[in-house]
């Protein structure tokens, strides 16, 4: 009901781009093609690589019946919001992470100027919604007890969560395979691995059939994933001073929860419990969606944040160890990096706008503010975690989770 409530508030005060004045290069316009074809509008589908396959939420929106664009799209993505926040809410309940971490969790996706809601009301026109919603669902799948559920049943809802995650966005290919390869057996219930291979085979079939029947504007040999991440390599070996800006677009992606990451003056499992653990597919889950936040686009604190449901959870569970008074301190050094009072323009009518609210388009002059916090941050951090110590003096030696 929070969730809901900041939504529609959200949804009324926002300003949302003009799409008739907006650059063409966004890729609000591709998503826009794809709706007009699924609601008849044009007959040619002539939408470019990658987004031709992205036809899950553009198909959904077309069938809505308010027979709006940007009306269309903001209701089926505050479907998938207000879905993934009870879900994922949910799966952190059953995880026993404590319940003032998700409070502070949610407010962050709920009011952080580039989380899940104040992101996608500006630009309500795109795929990545639906992808939190499936990317929830796949880690609940994961995190289940078999036991309590049918094989068959798990299995029908692996495949179906494959094939419409594929259908939302390529990247879910990667999630599969990261999942079916980099992790071990003794992180899932017993047969889990070959219900994911088999998933992962399907969520490819699926790929190349939709790359066939919705083919791009122009044919090229380079309209491959496995090209794109390669370009986004290239690009920066020949600009390697890029690397220079993302750990801004990382710190902005989740703020000050990344001191989850970091060592404590007491001798603690807290960075590496999670590898020797049921939950250790997080870790390789973790990596890929960094890795995916460099080559994978070009616009890093969006895809990092896009695999939020893993990064979140995986950020989550090491904090959960920690005391108290660091949830508090996260809160508080979190808020200056939020706008709290402060909209994201129409960037249609005012595109001399846009740097203020691109973080990849920063310059090492523009953030250094954001250095310069992140040190401050860290200093805080240290001298309070020697003062008050950063490990919970009840802390079990593993977590006692899905209880």
């Amino acid at each position: 009901m929070v969730a809901l409530a900041v939504y529609l508030l959200y949804a009324f005060t926002q300003p949302t781009y003009t799409y008739a004045l907006l650059d063409g290069r966004y890729d609000a316009h591709q998503y826009a093609k794809i709706y007009n074809y699924f609601r008849g509008i044009t007959v040619n589908y002539g939408v470019s690589f990658p987004f031709n396959t992205r036809i899950l939420i553009p198909g959904l929106a077309a069938c809505l019946p308010f027979n709006e664009l940007v009306t269309d799209f903001v209701w089926i993505n505050g479907f998938f919001l207000l879905a993934t926040i009870g879900l994922l809410t949910r799966a952190w309940l059953k995880l026993n992470i404590r319940l003032f971490w998700i409070v502070i969790a949610l407010f962050w996706m709920l009011f952080h100027w580039k989380g899940l809601l104040r992101m996608y009301l500006p630009d309500p026109v795109t795929a990545d919604v639906g992808g939190y919603f499936l990317l929830t669902c796949f880690l609940a799948l994961l995190l289940i007890e078999e036991k309590r559920i049918s094989k068959v049943f798990v299995s029908g809802l692996l495949v179906l969560i494959a094939v419409l995650g594929t259908l939302q966005k390529e990247s879910f290919l990667a999630v599969l395979g990261t999942t079916v390869l980099f992790t071990g057996k003794d992180s899932y219930p017993s047969g889990m691995k070959n219900k994911l291979l088999l998933s992962f085979l399907v969520s490819f079939a699926v790929y190349y059939l939709i790359s066939f029947f919705f083919p791009t504007a122009s044919s090229d040999w380079r309209n491959n994933p496995i090209v794109s991440v390669l370009r986004g390599m290239k690009r920066y070996a020949e600009q390697p001073d890029l690397f220079l800006r993302l750990p801004i677009s990382w710190f902005l992606a989740y703020g000050t929860f990344w001191l989850a990451l970091l060592s404590t003056p007491k001798p603690s499992p807290n960075f590496l419990f999670l590898l020797t653990s049921r939950f250790s597919f997080l870790v390789p889950h973790f990596f890929l969606w960094l890795f995916l936040s460099v080559f994978g686009g070009g616009d890093t604190t969006r895809i990092l944040y896009n695999g939020m449901p893993f990064v979140l959870t995986f950020l989550l569970l090491k904090l959960n160890r920690l005391p108290t008074w660091t949830g508090g301190y996260i809160l508080l050094t979190s808020l200056p990096l939020m706008r709290l009072f402060k909209l994201e323009p129409d960037l249609g009518r005012y595109p001399n706008e846009m740097p203020q609210w691109c973080v990849e388009c920063w310059s090492m002059a523009e953030s250094w503010g954001y250095w310069v916090y992140a040190i401050f941050v860290l200093a805080g951090y240290y001298y309070l975690s020697r003062r008050f110590g950063a490990v919970r003096s009840d802390e079990p030696d593993e977590v006692n989770a899905l209880s």
